[in-house]
């Protein structure tokens, strides 16, 4: 079904090849996960499958890309789109409708299908996405995961012989991941669908496909079936990506198989040998400060008067130092919470106060005082090199010299893009726009720094520095996330949305041990917690901790 030999691409003004002696063949009905660190190549190589690599991309190709024996440079827009459906990086790349049921229904639209297929597709699309009744809603009222939801059913209608996926599962919230995965699985199975995915999440999509291929430099690393490629865990870990934590649990305990559920990995450690022996109550979270920088008094706020209300009556305070996880479902009103909290929206009804200014229409933060990194870097990157984007804030609060240099310099080496300061940053991949954002935000050295998902379209290894980065030279941090385990390890604090208000606020280890809690809040516990219970270990939230346990 996909043939593609010897593929080499360069971008418009870039010297170094993106894509070099590609050559991979995938046959009809195969779900293969394409994964890699951070830019090396796997966007670029999803998108010559449906032909805007070369069609609209300009750049220079070399190489062949065949789909279904037709050779994609000779093949139509219209022969192409009723071969590959493409789920972009970014939701708000692709969508374009102002209403939700003119997005799903634009593609079966144009080609020409009858109106109650057209209405069938729809319902059917919108409900294998959680969006149902969503039809009428306007699309720029949509959460980030509902988004991506959205592009994802547009897709879906479409019914298309190959789905080709960028990162679907970035924005969404655990268990709304794998209602998708479910999804696609299921097209994949039932009805033949080919299915090429790019995603970092290798622990959250493993176990659905059937095939992993490895790029590193724009070159195919590795290549071989799902369970024989995690007993390569070591590979992945050289590389900063993450496995199943059941994979690493039996890396770490010293087993030759390769657990892919937790079901798996308990039997193996209940009928191996060694136990454990010290069934203890794990560590407790970092310490917190003491002065409030951040006050939220019965905060309420809807977007329209016709609309529900986002937030209803969020009461909360954040102390100089906490690290802060706000987590839930989409569209429980996380962004809109980070909004108000970074004063780029006032308060309708509540009182919202922010390094000792209390935020209304007029009154705005001076200057520098708190930083924002949106759910779309995209919204945040106007100048023509990564360099000139992370000097821009700095030059503009007027600091010079040393200091100049120094926070400059420690930003870029954080955010590891040394290499790339030349270049512009929406020339490149989405993760590191999104650490251009970053960079350029935490060299001013802003008192308090929100970040919306900032872990998206990360690799670990980058994830743990960016982490390390803003522990370093941020005071306090408050970030909306869907990763569990960055949660757990560097948040001091969580808080949980339901429907606007929040259900919790307390420790990582407290929330995240709270099973009911995470169930109707679209989180899951970890693969690591599940294995500790079975097993008799409370209070194990990772691999690391685990094998401590078990092996002391």
């Amino acid at each position: 079904m996909i043939d593609i030999q010897d593929l080499n691409f360069w971008y418009p003004g870039r010297e170094a090849a993106s894509l070099e002696q590609v050559s991979l063949r995938i046959p009809a009905g195969e779900f293969v996960l394409l994964t890699g660190p951070t830019g090396c190549g796997k966007s670029t190589l999803l998108k010559c499958l449906n032909g805007i690599i070369p069609h609209l991309s300009g750049g220079t190709a070399q190489g062949t890309v065949r789909i279904g024996g037709g050779s994609v440079r000779e093949m139509s827009t219209a022969e192409l789109s009723a071969q590959v459906g493409l789920v972009q990086q970014s939701p708000d790349d692709q969508i374009f409708a102002t209403v939700i049921q003119d997005e799903v229904a634009f593609g079966p639209e144009n080609l020409c299908m009858s109106p109650a297929e057209i209405n069938h597709r729809l319902d059917w699309a919108l409900a294998a996405v959680d969006l149902a009744g969503f039809r009428l809603r306007s699309t720029t009222a949509l959460s980030g995961g509902q988004k991506q939801r959205l592009a994802i059913a547009a897709m879906l209608a479409l019914k298309p012989k190959i789905l080709a996926l960028d990162e679907p599962i970035s924005q969404l919230d655990p268990q709304g991941a794998a209602e998708v995965m479910d999804v696609i699985k299921k097209l994949n199975k039932k009805y033949g669908v080919t299915v090429v995915m790019v995603e970092h999440r290798i622990h959250e999509v493993a176990q659905y496909v059937d095939r992993i291929v490895v790029m590193r430099g724009g070159k195919v690393v590795f290549d071989a079936p799902t369970r024989e490629a995690m007993k390569k865990a070591e590979l992945f870990a050289d590389m900063g990506l993450r496995v199943p934590e059941t994979v690493e649990i039996a890396r770490r305990l010293r087993q030759n198989q390769v657990p892919m559920t937790v079901d798996e990995t308990v039997g193996l450690l209940k009928h191996g040998s060694q136990k454990p022996c010290n069934p203890g109550t794990g560590c407790a979270s970092g310490p917190t400060g003491d002065k409030p920088v951040l006050e939220i008094k019965d905060l309420f706020f809807r977007y329209g008067k016709g609309d529900k209300t986002v937030l209803n009556g969020i009461r909360l305070t954040v102390r100089q130092g906490e690290r802060v996880a706000i987590m839930g479902r989409n569209g429980s009103g996380k962004s809109t919470l980070l909004a108000h909290m970074a004063a780029m929206t006032a308060p309708q009804q509540g009182a919202v106060l922010v390094a000792g200014t209390t935020i209304t229409k007029k009154q705005k933060l001076p200057l520098g005082k708190v930083g924002l990194v949106m759910q779309n870097p995209d919204l945040m990157l106007f100048q023509n090199s990564v360099r000139r984007e992370v000097e821009f804030g700095l030059k503009n609060l007027k600091i010079g010299g040393t200091q100049f240099t120094d926070y400059y310099r420690q930003s870029v080496q954080g955010m590891a893009l040394n290499q790339l300061e030349e270049d512009p940053p929406l020339s490149l991949s989405r993760g590191q726009r999104l650490r251009t954002a970053i960079a350029a935000v935490v060299a001013m050295h802003p008192e308090i720094v929100f970040l919306d998902e900032p872990t998206t379209g990360q690799d670990k290894r980058n994830i743990d520095n960016l982490m390390a980065v803003l522990i370093g030279q941020v005071k306090t941090l408050v970030f909306c996330t869907h990763d569990v385990e960055t949660a757990i390890c560097y948040a001091t604090r969580v808080i949980v949305l339901a429907g606007g208000k929040v259900v919790a606020d307390a420790p990582p280890r407290t929330v995240f041990a709270d099973a009911a809690l995470l169930r109707s809040s679209g989180l899951k516990p970890t693969q690591s917690w599940l294995v500790g219970q079975e097993l008799g270990l409370p209070n194990v939230f990772t691999p690391h901790e685990l094998e401590e346990r078990w092996l002391c």
